[in-house]
């Protein structure tokens, strides 16, 4: 997922959390919770920086194989 996706997913958790709470639907241990849980969905690596770490990276030498000149 991208970064500003991500950014904007969790903006959107933040609103609604607080618009439950300022509705009443949540109390104030429970809205408190869910936006640190955002906050932790954030900053959590996604599944695609994790694959570019672990996987197997080719380089290009540039070199031209023995005896075909």
């Amino acid at each position: 997922m991208t970064t500003w996706l991500r950014g904007a997913l969790w903006l959107v958790w933040l609103t609604m959390a607080a618009v439950l709470w300022h509705m009443g639907a949540l109390r104030t241990g429970a809205a408190l919770g869910a936006g640190l849980l955002g906050t932790l969905l954030l900053v959590w690596p996604s599944t695609a920086s994790r694959r570019k770490r672990s996987s197997l990276q080719y380089v290009e030498m540039g070199k031209d194989p023995v005896g075909q000149l």
